[in-house]
């Protein structure tokens, strides 16, 4: 910080209040921690000195009180760890408001913890989450209210106040309207993008505040542009969704699905941070094997993309079976396969133990039909089998007993008949004893088997074999459908049979397997998720969001995703309207298209690639950040040689502007490979990253358009060495996904500017 910024600081009217306030909140937060570690003792000796020099407001506190009730400051741990993680910088705002219930103006500072003062209960730092905290994101000065627990909250916001506090020294001071705001906000953009995702809390603007906000009790679809902040809004409506819910939903029971494991390692550091602990974090891929529970062998979905940016001949037919397999009129299928299935199944032989019916077939039929749709299919047959057990146990001796009666009954008849001499008494009384025991002896044989004799007729065959009959069976497809053609049919089951001939599955038949077995056998408690947190879902199906609904049994939640970087758009999602329509129909919708992560020139050329797709995609609204236009530079990717000069020369020119985090992004892996290979014995740090590996700290990234997404870094160089973009969808967003992830720079090289498609956009938007 520069001498004049020094002197402007101290020169605030409330320097001197304000380092005396943060310097008691550190030693407040010390002695938590130290306590809470069990350094009494000293701490008893030492404590009112220390807080009689540093309290600004009442050095009259009585310490004696806060030392006895010393025993509350004893936090679980993980409160603890986020006390110790934030005693550099305990909060970063304070508002001055008076509520108009209590007239009383209260100094809130607001941080990423809750910190109370034990004795008179006054909050020391206000968390983020908590409800007054939204006046400081969303009120302007003045007349201001909040919803707080079902009721609004009225009152006068008199100061809203900001803080630079960096290794716990205060560096600066900003009393906030708009512009300082944007002051804030412009200083955090123009930072490094190692650091940015953990600072977002501060400089959290109006509309990312209404959708980690927005109503917790529905679900939320939000259409985010490129670096509009959606992965850092969803992490935070995770963090507000556990301060206002987490006493009946549990960590455990969220979950974020995130496009990649590279994705997860993005984030991983930014949660606990949040106060987020024990969340479940994994890609659609791996929950669906864990959850389906067996070894799913499956073809990769970047082999499909890579065959589809090839353009052959048969990409056509792949696109169609992908794009058919992930929409409602499958899961409509599926549902028509999974209802006969369900018929069938259902009991119609009356129950029978020797040649007493103990229940009618038509009861066990309307049960199975009816009573029990509460249950998956097979937990039905299961309790019918339990209802046959129960039946049989309390009718059998009823069987016996009403046998013997009847027996009885009849050998009294015979004993006592005057018309049969004693010959034929004899031998009448011997036939019915025999019979008798014969009869008696038969309800106890069939008895032991007639359950399992009966449930022999409901056969209950796995969710993988009935789904391979039905996608290798045109005829069964034809039968279950209402839209597809005799020939549709033979190219979805020509493709299944090859798929199936291999031993594998398709990303795409993960979905209505997860369906089935919800519908047939129900999802394990320990895979239902509460609470689900979707990244990244611009590349998901219909069919994927409509069967995680309906196997976890919930519509909580929260979608995030760019339609313009769908590059997945082939699987079948174009558009929200039918995931809000049919899906999530009681959804709250909302669109971001302020995108905050690079400047001005870099999205002015971005947005006119985008514009090349013929889709009504809005022009996406930089933030004004301006920097350096986007740089093309020939070069002769024949000579191995000279290109990896050229990259070496402008990657160091970069890290000693001390734009530390590039990436090198080529079209395919393939190209990637070959760039890989031009530098491997670079001096520089250089890693080409594979989908389920951690990026290295300090190395220069070398990885494929479609890993980029969601990721961003201070500059980015995409080079074209045997691949060039054409203007097709796919190709289109993955140049407008790779051209959205820088902050700062961003390089394009190639054998010219076709290559990325440049002579489409407005040659003022680039330079070369």
């Amino acid at each position: 910080m520069s001498a004049k910024d020094q002197v402007s600081v101290r020169d605030h009217k409330d320097y001197q209040t304000e380092v005396e306030r943060l310097e008691f909140t550190k030693e407040y937060i010390h002695t938590v921690l130290e306590i809470s570690k069990g350094n009494k003792e000293f701490f008893l000796e030492n404590m009112k000195q220390a807080f009689a020099d540093l309290d600004p407001q009442d050095s009259s506190t009585s310490y004696t009180d806060l030392l006895a009730n010393a025993r509350f400051l004893e936090l679980a741990k993980s409160e603890l760890k986020r006390l110790e993680s934030v005693i550099g910088k305990p909060y970063f705002s304070r508002i001055d408001f008076t509520s108009n219930s209590t007239k009383k103006e209260e100094m809130l500072y607001i941080g990423k913890v809750s910190l109370f003062d034990r004795v008179t209960q006054q909050p020391i730092i206000v968390d983020w989450r908590s409800p007054i905290a939204n006046v400081y994101y969303d009120g302007r000065l003045g007349d201001v209210s909040y919803e707080a627990y079902g009721e609004t909250q009225t009152g006068y916001l008199a100061l809203k106040r900001q803080y630079e506090i960096v290794d716990g020294l205060l560096k600066d001071i900003r009393d906030i309207d708009l512009t300082t705001h944007d002051e804030l906000l412009q200083k955090s953009l123009s930072g490094k993008a190692d650091n940015r995702l953990t600072e977002i809390v501060a400089t959290i603007q109006n509309e990312q505040n209404e959708v980690i906000r927005a109503s917790l009790k529905h679900p939320i679809i939000v259409q985010g542009a490129a670096g509009s902040g959606k992965t850092t809004i969803a992490l935070h409506r995770i963090s507000y969704f556990l301060y206002s819910l987490g006493f009946s939903f549990p960590p455990e029971k969220l979950m974020i699905l995130a496009p990649n494991r590279l994705f997860i390692d993005y984030i991983s550091a930014v949660l606990p941070e949040l106060g987020v602990n024990k969340i479940n974090q994994t890609t659609f891929i791996d929950f669906m094997r864990s959850c389906l529970g067996q070894k799913i062998k499956l073809f990769s979905p970047n082999t499909k993309l890579m065959k589809l940016l090839e353009r052959k001949g048969t990409s056509k037919s792949l696109q169609w079976v992908s794009s058919y397999k992930g929409s409602l009129e499958f899961k409509a299928l599926i549902d028509h396969y999974v209802k006969e299935l369900e018929d069938n199944l259902a009991p119609k032989e009356d129950f029978r133990v020797e040649k007493s019916i103990l229940l009618k077939g038509q009861k066990l039929k309307k049960l199975f039909l009816k009573e029990y749709t509460y249950l998956p299919i097979y937990k039905r047959i299961s309790k019918i089998k339990s209802l046959l057990e129960d039946d049989l146990k309390k009718k059998k001796a009823i069987m016996l007993t009403n046998l013997n009666k009847k027996y009885d009954a009849a050998l009294d008849q015979i004993l006592y008949s005057r018309r049969l001499d004693s010959e034929r008494r004899k031998q009448k009384v011997t036939i019915l004893m025999e019979r008798k025991e014969e009869r008696l002896k038969m309800v106890e044989k069939e008895a032991k088997a007639a359950v399992k004799k009966y449930m022999e007729l409901l056969v209950m065959k796995d969710i993988f074999t009935l789904y391979k009959e039905l996608m290798s069976s045109p005829e069964l497809l034809k039968k279950h459908s209402t839209t597809l053609s005799d020939q549709q049919c033979r190219i979805l089951s020509t493709f299944c049979q090859k798929i199936f001939a291999r031993g594998a599955y398709e990303l795409e038949d993960l979905a209505p397997l997860f369906y089935m077995k919800a519908k047939l056998e129900g999802i394990d408690e320990k895979f239902k998720m509460r609470s689900i947190f979707i990244d990244e879902a611009q590349d998901y199906s219909y069919f994927q969001f409509a069967a995680l609904k309906a196997g976890f049994e919930t519509d909580l939640f929260t979608i995030v995703g760019d339609l313009a970087q769908g590059i997945h758009s082939y699987r079948g999602l174009n558009s929200w309207a039918p995931v809000l329509k049919e899906i999530f129909p009681n959804a709250n919708y909302q669109t971001l298209q302020k995108s905050y992560r690079t400047t001005v020139e870099i999205m002015n050329l971005a947005n006119d690639i985008l514009q090349l797709i013929d889709q009504d995609l809005p022009k996406v609204q930089p933030v004004i950040r301006h920097g350096q236009k986007p740089l093309f530079k020939t070069i002769d990717t024949t000579n191995q040689e000279q290109v990896r000069q050229q990259l070496e020369q402008d990657m160091a020119s970069l890290k000693e502007e001390e734009l530390h985090s590039i990436a090198i992004i080529g079209r395919t892996d393939r190209d990637c490979q070959r760039i890989h290979q031009i530098l491997e014995h670079s001096h520089l740090p250089i890693q080409l990253v594979e989908e389920k590996e951690d990026m290295k700290k300090g190395h220069i990234a070398i990885l494929p358009s479609y890993l980029s997404k969601g990721l961003e870094f201070d500059a980015v160089l995409i080079v074209c060495l045997e691949e060039s973009y054409a203007k097709v969808d796919l190709d289109i967003k993955l140049l407008y996904v790779s051209m959205t992830r820088p902050m700062h720079r961003l390089y394009l090289y190639g054998r010219g500017p076709s290559d990325f498609l440049l002579h489409h956009a407005n040659a003022l938007h680039f330079d070369s």
